[in-house]
């Protein structure tokens, strides 16, 4: 055989397998990089969205990397279906305390500019994480004067949880109270347990509608006021209505119990809730679950939220 066609055939199979395992190579695709995430998120003071030109402002958040924190950002951006006297943006980087870490409570001051016009703006929040991925989240918040600060703020002043046993005595006295779960390791409910709330939203008058609401996280619903709610989707433990306040006062939720301090009791478990408006039929699931108090004052037009998460098991 002549020497060359020789030399030819034994380069072939060669040929061959590297263009086989550039084949292989090129359907070989990278798995997303994990993206951090952001969650207890409060703009102004008890989460009001309220912002004071020439002032003092708090911001507080959890946030969770998917690798490492590298920053969070803050953005003020003008809507534009708003008007303003001129145009402004605002923009603040937090590192401190934050890079390099995994998990960080950031629980922030700083000062709104004095120039900053009046006005309602998207308050976003960047979350940068040193895997190169971000999430963005974006919220309201109202730049007034001092003296436009308004009388009627609604906040919750009070959120805490007792669980009721299943032979009618409390479990957990104080399941979850002062933003903190009472015994961690024991964070759930069981089927046939109940839930015992004690909520309460500060400094309103007129009219407006209090709801606790337990919703499955997989619904992905956590409506922010009381027009968003979607009865399919939330089991209401208890909703309390006032009308024509003419002070300002604080809404408990033992309005219509006579406790001095609790609500409702509901039964994990239960063939329906405790709304008092409609009737709603419930579908128990194990998994997560969301608690929270949603609050909207109608006269007003000012809406507060707060939520929870915790697991209910049995079923």
């Amino acid at each position: 055989m002549n020497s060359k066609i020789k030399n030819l055939l034994l380069s072939i199979p060669v040929l061959c397998f590297v263009f086989t395992s550039c084949s292989k190579n090129d359907d070989i695709t990278e798995e997303p990089k994990p993206e951090p995430t952001i969650s207890n998120i409060e703009v102004g003071l008890h989460n009001n969205e309220i912002g004071v030109v020439g002032e003092d402002f708090h911001f507080n958040a959890e946030v969770l990397a998917g690798d490492l924190l590298d920053n969070v950002t803050i953005n003020l951006v003008q809507k534009s279906e708003e008007t303003y006297t001129e145009e402004w943006t605002f923009e603040i980087v937090f590192t401190e305390r934050i890079t390099g870490l995994k998990n960080a409570t950031l629980h922030r001051h700083f000062d709104i500019p004095a120039e900053a016009p009046k006005g309602t703006y998207d308050f976003v929040i960047t979350v940068k994480d040193q895997n190169g991925t971000s999430i963005e989240e974006i919220r309201n918040i109202n730049l007034i004067d001092a003296s436009d600060y308004p009388e009627v703020n609604p906040h919750v002043s009070v959120f805490g949880i007792d669980k009721i046993d299943v032979d009618g005595k409390s479990g957990f006295n104080n399941f979850y109270n002062n933003d903190a779960f009472k015994n961690p390791d024991a964070a759930f409910f069981n089927k046939d347990e109940s839930i015992w709330s004690a909520l309460q939203i500060g400094s309103i008058k007129g009219d407006g509608i209090m709801y606790g609401l337990l919703i499955k996280k997989s619904h992905n619903h956590k409506p922010e006021n009381i027009e968003q709610i979607d009865f399919s989707k939330a089991i209401v433990t208890e909703v309390v209505e006032h009308t024509g306040e003419e002070e300002v006062f604080t809404l408990k939720n033992n309005r219509d119990t006579g406790h001095w301090n609790y609500g409702l009791a509901l039964k994990i478990g239960a063939l329906e809730d405790n709304n008092l408006l409609e009737t709603n039929a419930i579908n128990w699931e194990n998994g997560t679950y969301y608690y929270g108090v949603v609050y909207t004052n109608i006269t007003y037009n000012r809406s507060i939220f707060k939520y929870i998460e915790f697991e209910i098991k049995g079923f």
